[in-house]
């Protein structure tokens, strides 16, 4: 049984370079960085075998790229069934340790989809709101006008493994099978709501979202403007009507593994 772990970068190779976590990480793990952005680099990472970047296909979405990487493993690398993937964006922070006790866990309880417990500082003491419900579309609009979002679940009252709708996309651990078996990310989605999509249809198949409460990582989060007429919020108010109008089977979600 083996651990691959999906990066996507969209220019972050100084970040990626100056946190080292992927070289760490690739002591024990398969670590493979898609490049999203045609003038970045990696070349620090010549000469570390575990380390694989797929540079090319630029300017695609977070789903369709992991779905790429996905290929990659399964096509070149030889990732089977009984292996895991593991979603992981460039900004989060955590040990070998750590994925090896949550690999640990989602074999011994049987779990095919897992989250871990994000922070947003190096003390864990602020929580990222990283688990969530799933959402209707009037509380996708609360959001919007800032009424507040209540499909966020208070991390404090959770000290136990427990069962969650749907949690970000910034860190996501898979059985590949069960990722196989959903075809991957919806490429429908360029960008947002592709992670509760991909939960959502996890739980419809019988495979609910585990959380680890008890696993911890650090997600250095800069949210981008999302503010009306920018490029992001055009992104995250399509990929809200295309979740509501998929959850109510009007849409259906395609994806490139082969």
């Amino acid at each position: 049984m083996s651990t691959f772990i999906s990066v996507v970068s969209h220019g972050h190779s100084k970040l990626i370079k100056e946190l080292n976590c992927l070289s760490e990480l690739s002591e024990d793990f398969v670590i493979v960085v898609k490049n999203n952005a045609p003038n970045d680099s990696f070349d620090f990472f010549s000469g570390k075998t575990n380390i694989h970047v797929i540079d090319d296909s630029y300017g695609l979405g977070f789903g369709h790229n992991n779905n790429l990487v996905f290929n990659y493993c399964r096509n070149v690398l030889n990732m089977n069934d009984d292996d895991y993937f593991v979603v992981l964006n460039p900004d989060v922070l955590i040990n070998s340790c750590d994925v090896k006790l949550l690999i640990d866990f989602m074999q011994f309880d049987k779990s095919s989809l897992a989250a871990i417990n994000l922070f947003r500082d190096d003390s864990f003491s602020e929580y990222d709101c990283s688990i969530r419900k799933f959402p209707s579309f009037f509380q996708f609009i609360s959001s919007f006008i800032g009424l507040g979002n209540s499909t966020i679940l208070d991390k404090s009252k959770i000290i136990n493994t427990t069962e969650v709708d749907w949690a970000a996309g910034s860190f996501l651990a898979f059985s590949s099978k069960l990722y196989s078996r959903l075809f991957g990310f919806d490429q429908g989605y360029f960008m947002y709501c592709e992670d509760i999509d991909i939960c959502f249809r996890s739980a419809l198949l019988g495979y609910p979202l585990m959380y680890y409460p008890q696993i911890k990582g650090i997600h250095l989060a800069k949210h981008a403007n999302r503010s009306i007429l920018s490029k992001h919020f055009f992104w995250h108010v399509n990929s809200v009507f295309r979740f509501i109008l998929s959850k109510n089977g009007l849409v259906r979600s395609h994806s490139v593994l082969k």
